[in-house]
């Protein structure tokens, strides 16, 4: 399913694998001027398109490129819930950027500061900008819990288990 119109990059940006999307003339939005950013707030979350266009990214396993989307929300907002759930979602998508570059540690970290940003927005509101985050959170864990107590060598592939966000409108 998919909840924004804009069309995906030609390519998933990784680090060190590929052209990076801005700065390399190869790049996919090289030369590109960044889109205008409409805040994010409880009220039009339904119908803002960067947010939605991240969910999309994410779930698509476009993992930079959902951060940078929902990075430049963060950037725009001023309400504290809604800067700890993206930072959140910013985070577990560079956690899955990490987990496919193989950096246990960089795994680990960005994991465990999407669990403390998500929790607090989960804590006063369960179900928030459409995602139920106690179920959200439930399946993260799931994915990742495993992984960060295996050796490398070991992991499954990032999409094994992957945690689609599913908004509720």
């Amino acid at each position: 399913m998919r909840y924004s119109t804009k069309p995906f990059p030609s390519y998933r940006f990784l680090p060190g694998i590929n052209p990076h999307p801005h700065e390399s003339p190869q790049g996919y939005s090289y030369g590109q001027a960044e889109p205008a950013v409409e805040p994010l707030t409880q009220d039009n979350w339904p119908q803002n398109e960067i947010y939605l266009y991240g969910i999309d990214l994410y779930n698509h396993k476009y993992w930079w490129e959902s951060h940078e989307a929902w990075e430049s929300l963060w950037k725009h907002s001023g309400d504290a819930l809604t800067r700890d759930l993206l930072q959140g979602l910013i985070k577990v998508s560079a956690a899955f950027i990490k987990w496919e570059l193989k950096t246990p540690r960089g795994v680990e970290l960005h994991y465990e500061g999407a669990l403390k940003h998500l929790n607090k927005v989960c804590n006063s509101h369960p179900v928030y900008m459409g995602i139920d985050l106690p179920s959200h959170l439930k399946r993260v864990a799931q994915c990742f819990k495993p992984v960060i107590r295996m050796p490398v060598e070991e992991w499954p592939e990032p999409s094994k288990n992957y945690p689609l966000i599913e908004l509720q409108r």
